[in-house]
């Protein structure tokens, strides 16, 4: 959906004071009402984009998995993926966890709030078309277990690991957490 330039504004402040209420607050704790109150916008912006406080961790994430997933690959500022093929699925894993890194402390929030399931199934849901191509193209997974069974299985691997890595990214490089996960999904 394609938003006007003040419609944008309302819905980064919206998205900016739940990251904000994150930090300070459990996600069960906070209030559509605390959003408003946060960012500025009056109930009826806030009502004309949102019908709850899940939906705006639900933008919150896809704002993050439409940077984290893109495809282009030019040079950024903390990494250059320029030289990659755009058709190389392993340089994708290895550019994902560079992205997740650079959001690394709001990811963080959303996953110790208790809105990690929210962020958890649509991480699932952006993760699955790369995985499933992967596993298609017997880049992973090359064995007889089901396709469903796989993808769901290395779904699964990589969340775990984007987790991890979370956690411990000041031990951890990018590149060798995609060395980790296709190790774990031979």
């Amino acid at each position: 959906m394609r938003y006007k330039s003040s419609e944008t504004s309302a819905l980064e402040k919206i998205d900016r004071a739940l990251e904000e209420l994150l930090q300070k607050k459990n996600y069960s704790d906070i209030t559509c009402s605390d959003i408003i109150k946060e960012s500025g916008v009056s109930r009826s912006t806030f009502y004309l984009y949102f019908k709850n406080k899940d939906q705006v961790v639900t933008h919150l994430c896809d704002n993050i998995f439409n940077h984290v997933f893109s495809s282009n690959l030019s040079k950024e500022k903390h990494h250059d993926f320029s030289s990659a093929k755009e058709d190389d699925l392993k340089h994708l894993i290895t550019h994902s966890y560079c992205h997740f890194l650079e959001d690394k402390e709001l990811i963080l929030s959303i996953l110790n709030s208790g809105a990690s399931s929210i962020f958890l199934q649509q991480l699932r849901r952006r993760i699955k078309p790369l995985v499933t191509a992967l596993v298609e193209q017997k880049i992973i997974g090359n064995n007889d277990v089901p396709l469903d069974i796989k993808v769901h299985q290395y779904i699964n691997g990589y969340t775990a690991l984007l987790q991890y890595y979370l956690r411990h990214a000041e031990s951890e490089l990018p590149e060798t957490m995609s060395e980790y996960y296709f190790k774990m999904t031979k």
